[in-house]
């Protein structure tokens, strides 16, 4: 007895009748749960560039009323220590948000391939990859593979890179205002200055590079296929 009904060839199970609303509906949920994400993304990113705005106009008007005194320095180290605090944890939950739409991008790769299973001739109107591997999540990301120097560049202009930046030049700022306080020499003082920016950095770079890979120890349910064969000559 033969059946018309498609089959999903990983699992093995019949799709219902239902399951293009289904799938219509969980890749509805996706979106809607992308788009939180984002939303989040952005006002964690303008609360702390905020905050760091009026700590930064705070600790100059304050310099300037007790002439750039010893008291002055060492509240701006507090209010500078508190931004700071609020730029790491912005920081990292930007690294968890990444992660997460990844995950969901993944999911709604999953998904087409679903549709794909229902309606095989939608797959030349479809731009993004019905498949949950690394390649897969490159071509849903950017509509085609990742060379290696687009990878990098998209790296250094992802929002997390640029907190992570700030953040650096943060703990260097309120490295170089305590270590003012014990010498003035230029050379010592530049010399904490990029020490400090550049661990930091470095730092919060290995966290970033560990944190945002959702492939890491998973198996892809759908890995794309090979490429054919060529021709033969």
């Amino acid at each position: 007895m033969t059946t018309d009904t498609p089959r999903d060839a990983a699992a093995g199970h019949a799709l219902g009748p239902q399951a293009a609303a289904i799938v219509s509906a969980e890749h509805w949920s996706l979106l809607s749960a992308r788009g939180a994400l984002l939303n989040e993304a952005q006002q964690r990113t303008s609360v702390f560039l905020t905050v760091l705005s009026a700590a930064m106009v705070a600790s100059a008007f304050l310099a300037d009323a007790t002439g750039f005194s010893a008291r002055a320095a060492t509240l701006t180290i507090v209010v500078l220590t508190v931004a700071l605090f609020l730029g790491v944890t912005t920081f990292l939950r930007l690294v968890q948000i990444n992660r997460d739409e990844k995950l969901t991008v993944l999911a709604m790769n999953r998904l087409r391939h679903a549709y794909l299973r229902l309606e095989p001739g939608l797959r030349p109107y479809f731009s993004a990859s019905p498949y949950d591997d690394r390649l897969g999540l490159e071509i849903s990301y950017s509509l085609g593979p990742l060379t290696a120097a687009t990878g990098k560049n998209h790296f250094l202009v992802t929002t997390p890179t640029v907190v992570a930046t700030i953040d650096a030049a943060l703990a260097a700022a309120i490295a170089v205002l305590a270590t003012a306080q014990g010498t003035t020499a230029p050379a010592a003082l530049v010399a904490v200055g990029v020490v400090v920016l550049g661990l930091v950095w470095a730092g919060l770079f290995a966290v970033q590079r560990n944190g945002t890979d959702p492939l890491v120890g998973a198996v892809p349910r759908f890995p794309t296929p090979p490429p054919p064969p060529p021709p033969p000559a």
